[in-house]
């Protein structure tokens, strides 16, 4: 399995709840096709350089994950029939890319210990 890295750009028209629904399915799609999510960020709302399909700022999320390199075709495939996906790049993934991840991982760690010091 390589390492990816995708850069996922939704509707900017969806509420909280409908974009963890949209990225439910869409790394849903990345596992179905035996790959796992090692990262996942949202990046949040951000305008476009030029209007797109009448459309003018999107929500980004950026994901690293693996998979076999012979389902990124079938994957994309999905992805360009998929209503909640607007546009994505899908890029082969790097050391950054595990830098990202284990940034990731320090930060989930780090509010744990936040919230655990609070509740005491």
């Amino acid at each position: 399995m390589n390492t990816y890295e995708g850069l996922f750009i939704f509707a900017d028209t969806l509420k909280e709840e409908e974009l963890k629904e949209a990225l439910d399915g869409t790394m849903g799609m990345i596992e179905s096709q035996g790959g796992s999510v090692l990262g996942l960020k949202k990046i949040g709302r951000r305008n476009f350089a030029r209007t797109m399909s009448k459309r003018d700022s999107g929500i980004y999320v950026r994901s690293v994950f693996n998979i076999e390199p012979s389902k990124i075709s079938p994957l994309m495939a999905r992805y360009n029939l998929s209503d909640d996906v607007f546009r994505v790049q899908i890029t082969r993934g790097d050391s950054k890319s595990l830098e990202f991840v284990a940034n990731l991982m320090t930060e989930e760690a780090e509010k744990k210990v936040e919230t655990e010091d609070s509740a005491e």
